[in-house]
């Protein structure tokens, strides 16, 4: 039988795009003429995946699974510029969809008629009863054989078209929802930044804000600091009475490092950039938690026996020995690091120094004695979540910690002659602890010790507040337990990690972190969960800041500049200046002008919108053709 096209090449001139060319035809008319060697096969049931077995349509077809497009689906935004850039690609999303849905329709119904058409030159030639066909039985049989295989393809393609039909209606009536998700933000950020009740951040300690119960909208700014802040926005906008307030550009530093900050300078009600945060997410005085030489000043008694080297000279003639702690390994740490990345491990006490480089800082200690192991042999260590929280008297601290948590385990047997870090140095959180065995008489130790820490931190001054302003941080401790039943702190890692339900469905931080700011930020229907209050501590108030203490200074986001600083090298941010109270602020009216062209562009995306709708209209039309 002869390679011409399937759907008969009468109708060439008039192909749809896509349709294949070159598949065999059913020609019934060389029923009447060719002879039939061959017996008469079985014919197969109609399949997606066989293209020659039917021996029309084929059933690989990228048609029969329609494509329209790669879908781009909402995500959150937190400038004007994305919600702009993200409104226009959705929108241009769905008119490509809608186009290449009405050519799918054509090219279905074209599929059809072409089926009806090989359907009805079989039973037109039946009907005829031509006498070549019927005194011979296997020209009949066959003649049978070709009108079923084409009514099985014209109920194929039917199928397919009517499978086309909803597909095509779900894929765009999603692209109509990711739409209006898109266009809600929008509106939303319109009217944040209409929201007459913001102020503009100045040098001076911020005016407090309307009581919780008198506001409908509380805003939230991710000013990409980099940390939690855009998980801790993430998690407040689920709330129902939260949204985003848009960011700007505020300034680029000498290393063309960019800083963000609330549109028009504003002070939102939580912002990762603490100068424009009402709430500020990193505690003031925090190098005392996170250098490690600084807290064994706080709790020698609670760390173990700890040696310093500085720029490789021991610092106050402190050194040990060999004769010191023999048999087991010593660790070298780099001072102002965690997380295990900068841990060296030697046999002696001689050999640490051979570790240490020039112009910098580290702590040294011996392995604990007899530490308390897994079953199976493997150095473990408890990963121990806190909640530090200071309120805006600056000088009330709440300290918080998790009942539950982590075990860190070492993937080989723990032995002290095995110097290698993987089974040394416990980094990865490998298990929950709950089922510890050792956990109901570690907890309350490691609660005792952290609690103990933070009490020293705040009388001593070392932990500042910050008048007028909520601070907090989730932190981390790293404890090791001996088999005496003794806890013993290694160090405080400041931004631990933390993973969300997206990451990893039973072993994420989703509730502590959820019910951490319910604490923090405490709303109707919030509760504390397993955080357990471990102490209320008040310490004194804080120094007035001198006039070089603003915002690049201790009155403002020192902690916040040096936890970026550390990770991307820039400078602390430029001082404020306060601006007139009389007229009205150069930020003040550029958000004001924002807002008229937001406005504007929400109105003109509107506009748009209508226009889609009219166009699905006409879509709906093209797509379903047979209604």
């Amino acid at each position: 039988m002869a390679a011409t096209p399937w759907y008969g090449g009468q109708h060439s001139d008039r192909l749809p795009q896509g349709i294949p060319e070159t598949q065999p035809r059913l020609d019934f008319a060389s029923l009447l003429t060719s002879p039939m060697p061959q017996p008469l096969m079985a014919v197969p049931p109609p399949s997606r995946v066989s293209a020659s077995s039917a021996g029309g349509l084929p059933r690989a077809n990228p048609l029969a699974e329609p494509h329209l497009g790669s879908s781009m689906f909402y995500k959150r935004s937190w400038s004007i510029q994305e919600a702009l850039e993200q409104h226009t690609a959705l929108g241009q999303q769905k008119e490509v969809a809608m186009r290449v849905a009405a050519n799918r329709a054509r090219v279905r119904q074209a599929q059809v008629q072409f089926a009806k058409q090989e359907v009805e030159s079989g039973l037109a030639l039946a009907r005829r009863g031509a006498p070549e066909i019927i005194e011979d039985p296997s020209r009949i049989l066959m003649l049978a054989s070709q009108i079923r295989r084409a009514a099985q393809e014209l109920a194929l393609v039917n199928r397919l078209k009517e499978e086309d039909e909803v597909n095509i209606q779900q894929h765009l009536e999603t692209a109509d929802i990711e739409l209006e998700k898109s266009r809600l933000e929008m509106k939303n950020m319109k009217t944040a930044i209409d929201d007459k009740g913001l102020v503009v951040a100045t040098e001076d300690v911020a005016p407090p804000p309307k009581p919780a119960s008198d506001r409908a909208i509380f805003y939230c700014t991710n000013c990409k600091v980099g940390g939690h802040g855009q998980r801790f926005c993430e998690y407040l906008v689920q709330r129902p009475e939260w949204q985003v307030y848009p960011y700007q550009r505020w300034f680029e530093d000498e290393q063309h490092n960019e800083y963000h900050c609330p549109l028009g300078k504003r002070i939102v009600d939580f912002a990762d950039e603490s100068h424009f945060s009402r709430i500020a997410m990193y505690i003031k005085g925090r190098i005392w938690l996170e250098d490690k030489t600084k807290m064994y000043e706080l709790v020698p008694d609670l760390m173990p026996e700890t040696y310093v080297i500085n720029d490789r000279k021991w610092v106050d003639g402190k050194e040990p020995t060999d004769a010191d702690y023999p048999g087991l390994p010593w660790f070298v740490k780099e001072a102002d690091r965690n997380w295990g990345t900068s841990v060296n491990v030697c046999g002696k006490a001689s050999q640490c120094m051979d570790l240490a480089k020039p112009g910098a800082l580290y702590v040294v200690q011996p392995h604990i004695k007899d530490p308390l192991l897994m079953e199976d042999g493997r150095k473990c260590h408890i990963k121990f979540y806190v909640l530090l929280m200071c309120l805006e008297d600056a000088v009330t601290w709440e300290l918080y910690t998790f009942k539950d948590g982590y075990l860190s385990i070492s993937p080989h047997a723990w032995s002290p002659d095995d110097l290698s870090k993987e089974t040394q140095v416990t980094i990865i959180r490998t298990e929950r602890i709950r089922g510890w065995p050792a956990w109901p008489t570690a907890y309350p130790k490691c609660k005792a010790g952290v609690a103990e820490v933070i009490k020293r931190g705040v009388a001593q001054g070392k932990l500042e507040g910050r008048p007028g302003k909520r601070q907090f941080e989730i932190l981390s401790a790293d404890f090791i337990v001996d088999t005496h039943d003794n806890v013993w702190l290694f160090e405080f890692n400041m931004s631990p990690v933390l993973k969300d339900p997206h990451d990893h469905p039973t072993n994420n931080d989703g509730d502590m972190i959820v019910h951490a700011l319910d604490i923090v930020v405490p709303h109707e229907g919030g509760s504390p969960g397993d955080w357990d209050f471990a102490g209320r501590f008040v310490g004194e108030p804080p120094q007035p800041p001198t006039s070089k203490e603003t915002v690049g200074g201790a009155s403002s986001s020192t902690s916040n500049s040096a936890a970026r600083s550390s990770t991307t090298g820039s400078a602390p941010p430029p001082p404020m200046v306060e601006e007139a109270p009389a007229a009205a602020s150069p930020a003040a009216l550029a958000a004001a002008q924002v807002a008229q062209q937001l406005g504007a562009a929400a109105e003109a995306l509107n506009v748009g919108d209508a226009k889609h709708t009219t166009s699905a209209k006409q879509s709906d039309a093209e797509v379903s053709p047979s209604r």
